[in-house]
């Protein structure tokens, strides 16, 4: 039987109200735990594809960012910092009374996470990434705004998902909802924190076990991993056939992969 849907497009959860960024769970709270952080533009329907077969073996927690799904846009800018995500991260985590977990980030999310897993090993055992822009390629410094110019409509934006070509028709449709329900504002507090994510030359700085899902369709980003790997030989890559968003276009592939992945790093350290 099917799993119903939510009006968000999301199967119903059991999660406690947000303290903060939007949050939903999803499985056995006594599972070992994962958080799973969507990218620019996007929201927790990112994850509609991997959430049932994550939630068999785990304790899932999808998280929004700032102004994007459920959660609400801050009126203090300080919020869209690395700080103020991790402020957001560990405020959930102790909410839900979850000692470490483990982490996967997409896109922009990627981006967030490894500076998390960097600044709180102790809280985060391990992470996968996906292909990120933001965390291992060259994203240039935002420039002044032109008060006189009007802001661009989200859909003019290259990442919109209105652009994508390999979803699935629900979840395209409800990715464009929520990106089309985002103000400008947002969009600009959001993007300015972008070329502050970069984490090609601090990998080192990992204590935790990491995965790479390379979507091998992006071509740009193939570059971008080249590179990476001239820096860190060693670095485990899982190549997919699928684009930016991996998990969606690989789902399969990439479900597989993360569990695998999570089957040997988080449980290992869960305690007994």
């Amino acid at each position: 039987m099917d799993t119903p849907m939510s009006a968000t497009g999301l199967p119903p959860a059991n999660g406690l109200k947000p303290a903060g960024l939007a949050f939903q769970c999803h499985g056995d709270r006594r599972q070992p735990a994962l958080m799973l952080l969507h990218g620019f533009l996007s929201s927790s329907a990112q994850w509609l594809p991997n959430i049932a077969h994550l939630a068999q073996d785990y304790h899932v927690v999808t998280v929004e960012l700032w102004g994007h799904g459920d959660s609400p846009e801050p009126s203090d800018k300080q919020h869209y910092s690395i700080a103020g995500y991790i402020n957001g991260f560990e405020l959930i985590r102790q909410q839900l009374q979850i000692p470490h977990w483990g982490l996967v980030g997409q896109s922009y999310g990627a981006g967030l996470v490894l500076n998390y897993a960097a600044r709180c090993p102790q809280q985060c055992s391990s992470v996968l990434v996906t292909n990120s822009r933001s965390a291992f390629g060259k994203i240039a410094p935002p420039r002044a705004a032109d008060a006189s110019a009007p802001p661009k409509p989200p859909r003019e934006l290259p990442f919109h998902p209105i652009h994508a070509r390999r979803f699935p028709e629900h979840i395209k449709a409800a990715l464009v909802a929520s990106a089309d329900r985002m103000t400008a504002s947002c969009i600009a507090d959001s993007g300015d924190l972008a070329h502050q994510l970069a984490f090609s030359h601090r990998l080192h700085e990992l204590t935790q076990p990491l995965l790479l899902a390379n979507g091998k369709f992006e071509k740009s980003f193939q570059t971008d991993l080249q590179q990476l790997l001239a820096l860190y030989p060693q670095l485990d890559v899982v190549n997919l056939d699928g684009g930016h968003s991996v998990n969606i276009e690989a789902a399969e592939a990439f479900n597989q992969a993360a569990k695998a992945f999570f089957d040997q790093h988080q449980r290992a350290a869960q305690p007994e």
